[in-house]
């Protein structure tokens, strides 16, 4: 088992803590990751020689998707929702904050939900709810019932990532979750690209009810989608783990160095990112005068940087450790925020140079998600719920933190300096030494 471990931190670039093959002891014991991978898996689930299969990568891009369409889709009609309700950049914020704390509270359960009960009930449960919700977001008559509704959305919401993470976990040998995980960001980087204009377009005509009723369409969609075609992929020596209590799994996570260097970048990108989505319109709109035609453009343009970054990480795994990857993001992420700071602080209001500055953090973040989740995943196939969980409380708990923040001190540039200081906490987080004897 400690050989396992080993070489699989030699594959990542970080070596687990003598503590963490110990401890392992008090969870289902962990089995060899090589191929055949998992004979035990029905014909449409069983990995490739490149990776997931085509059922697996569809299905997990479509639950990641859930998450950015639910986000990027009323960025522009934030303004809009502000005015109706009569409130300024805190208020509208309450919904997205809503959203992405119901998110990470729901990360408690559903992993160790996902490793009882298996991922396909657990998720077609969630993205049900989800739609429910949707309905009662579009509908809400005011502020409070909304904040409301969102909170409920993104409790459910929840699933998507989680289930996603878990479906690559289970079902791709470890020397390939990187480049697995970076085909499937490639593929859901479609939603947060159209998301904007879809929402903008659907804003024109019925508002930001109208924006929020896309998200409607989406979950209807997606919902008998999974119903005909997601199998159910817990491996069977999962059996047991949802005995394992929430804080007792993450007792046992962060004795793990790629644990906690996964996790924490994952916040501090996703501070940078949350930061930016839920104040960014009024800064563009607001204060620099850009139309939300061209607002929409900067977003889908940088989604688009989110994908090629995506696409990159999936040539460079192929000859790169993840961890190397991940540190290349870095300086990309640090120059996509300094960037824009220094063209807004300069007075520049034209939403071209203001797309350029922020291209290189998007392209960063690309790179960066899919190899941090990689990397933290990797040492527990045999909690692969749990900790698909843990990642996505630690992500959510850096937008929330980095964005009251932001909210608090007013928004526009302010906005900008949380973002640099977010970034930065990503880059001192993955630039530390690879190989201490000590997490």
């Amino acid at each position: 088992m400690r050989r396992v471990a080993r070489a699989s931190a030699r594959e990542t670039g970080y070596r687990e803590d003598r503590r963490a093959a110990r401890g392992s002891a008090s969870l289902p014991t962990k089995v060899p990751m090589t191929a055949p991978h998992r004979p035990d898996l029905p014909p449409s689930a069983r990995p490739t020689a490149d990776g997931a299969s085509a059922t697996i990568t569809y299905s997990a891009a479509g639950l990641l998707g859930i998450l950015p369409f639910s986000t990027d889709v009323y960025l522009t009609a934030m303004v809009d929702l502000g005015h109706e309700f009569g409130v300024e950049v805190a208020g509208v914020q309450q919904t997205m904050l809503a959203f992405t704390v119901g998110f990470a509270l729901a990360h408690l359960v559903l992993g160790r939900l996902a490793d009882r009960f298996g991922r396909r009930p657990v998720v077609l449960v969630g993205v049900a709810v989800y739609l429910v919700a949707s309905l009662a977001a579009i509908s809400a008559p005011s502020l409070a019932l909304l904040v409301a509704a969102r909170f409920v959305q993104g409790a459910a919401a929840a699933t998507g990532p989680i289930i996603a993470r878990t479906l690559i976990r289970d079902t791709v040998p470890p020397e390939n979750g990187g480049r697995a995980l970076a085909k499937v960001g490639a593929l859901f980087g479609i939603v947060p690209l159209i998301a904007p204009l879809i929402g903008t377009l659907a804003a024109q005509v019925a508002g930001w009810r109208g924006a929020l009723s896309t998200l409607v369409i989406y979950g209807g969609l997606l919902l008998p989608i999974l119903w005909r075609r997601l199998p159910e992929t817990r491996p069977p020596h999962v059996h047991g783990a949802e005995r394992i209590g929430i804080l007792q799994a993450l007792r046992h996570f962060v004795r793990t160095r790629a644990f906690v260097v996964g996790a924490l970048a994952l916040a501090g990108g996703y501070g940078v990112l949350f930061v930016w989505l839920t104040t960014s319109a009024f800064l563009m709109v607001g204060t620099l005068g850009i139309t939300k035609f061209q607002a929409s453009l900067v977003y889908m343009a940088g989604s688009a940087g989110f994908l090629s970054g995506n696409m990159l990480a999936m040539r460079l795994v192929r000859t790169q450790p993840a961890s190397r990857v991940l540190r290349a993001a870095a300086g990309a992420i640090v120059l996509g925020t300094i960037a824009p700071l220094a063209v807004i602080t300069a007075g520049v209001a034209h939403w071209l140079p203001v797309l350029v500055a922020l291209l290189p953090f998007y392209l960063g973040w690309g790179l960066a998600q899919p190899m941090a989740t990689a990397i933290a995943m990797r040492p527990f196939p045999e909690a692969a719920g749990q900790a698909s969980a843990w990642l996505g409380i630690s992500q959510q708990v850096g937008g929330i933190v980095f964005g009251i923040v932001a909210s608090g001190l007013g928004g526009g540039e302010a906005s900008l300096v949380v973002m640099v200081a977010a970034a930065l906490a990503f880059a001192g987080v993955v630039m530390l030494p690879a190989r201490p004897s000590r997490v």
